[in-house]
């Protein structure tokens, strides 16, 4: 499968049905930071990042977004021309990074 691939079952995919199709995406060797801070998003990371996980219930996001956030940190996804821009505001940027969240969650590629 190729990055537009990815892209493409990515932005066509229904997060209803789990998080199996997110994990082949971000296992797959095309896969790079954009890609993968794109999922994380989608994943709603605002969420984990403003300290959602820590009141949740839901095991299986939980272990998802945190397993991500956490392979993000580690450099596992290598940063190339893709972009991405963070859909955060500005204040929210500001907010979060009061909070000492890394500033690769809150910087556009």
């Amino acid at each position: 499968m190729t990055y537009l691939d990815l892209e493409k079952i990515l932005n066509e995919y229904n997060w209803d049905d789990g998080f199996a199709i997110p994990k082949k995406i971000l296992d797959n060797p095309h896969c790079d930071l954009a890609l993968a801070l794109k999922i994380f998003y989608l994943a709603d990371g605002f969420a984990f990042l403003d300290g959602f996980a820590e009141k949740t219930e839901l095991k299986e996001w939980k272990q998802f977004i945190d397993s991500l956030y956490t392979d993000i940190l580690s450099n596992k996804y290598r940063k190339n021309r893709r972009s991405y821009e963070i859909p955060l505001t500005k204040v929210q940027k500001y907010k979060l990074r009061k909070k000492q969240i890394p500033e690769i969650f809150l910087t556009d590629l």
